[in-house]
């Protein structure tokens, strides 16, 4: 039987707010409120309860991440990167592969593979996504979509990662 998410929980109702760009701001702080719009303004702790598996680890105050990653010849039918059904969502699947060294080493304690954790990844996604009020077979669409995004990324990081410095 494949992995079911059962529940994802917070301690807290993450404060999500929208990063703004002062005039004040040096060009590259400029740039990363651009790229990372989105900033949590209270630390979370954060519960995931699957068919096998109960763990739980913390997304601390001042986290950035860039919303939910939408071609935007989709925005019309799906919705925009900031879309609000998104941005909870987006928060935590983008920490959780930001930071899944530490979760698989740490929190996992290495029980899982790779491929089960990226497939692990997309079901939270589309659990809170569903719980926001997102319809079925558009959840199913966007968890395909970031499923393929993170197969894409991961061969790319194989492929050429000799080539990187």
């Amino acid at each position: 039987m494949k992995e079911q998410i059962l529940s994802v929980s917070f301690d807290s109702i993450p404060d999500v707010r929208v990063r703004v760009i002062d005039k004040e701001d040096v060009d590259e702080i400029k740039k990363q409120k651009k790229k990372y719009p989105f900033e949590l303004f209270n630390s979370i702790k954060v519960f995931i309860e699957t068919s096998r598996r109960s763990f739980q680890f913390t997304i601390f105050n001042g986290y950035t991440w860039n919303g939910a990653d939408i071609p935007r010849f989709f925005w019309r039918i799906i919705g925009s990167r900031t879309d609000n059904d998104f941005l909870v969502a987006s928060m935590l699947h983008d920490y959780l592969l930001e930071f899944k060294k530490y979760i698989l080493k740490e929190v996992l304690k290495e029980e899982i593979s790779i491929k089960e954790y990226r497939r692990l990844t997309s079901l939270i996604f589309r659990h809170i996504i569903k719980e926001q009020g997102t319809n079925t077979i558009k959840a199913n669409v966007m968890s395909w979509f970031v499923d393929v995004f993170q197969i894409f990324n991961i061969f790319i990081i194989t492929q050429f990662s000799h080539v990187m410095v």
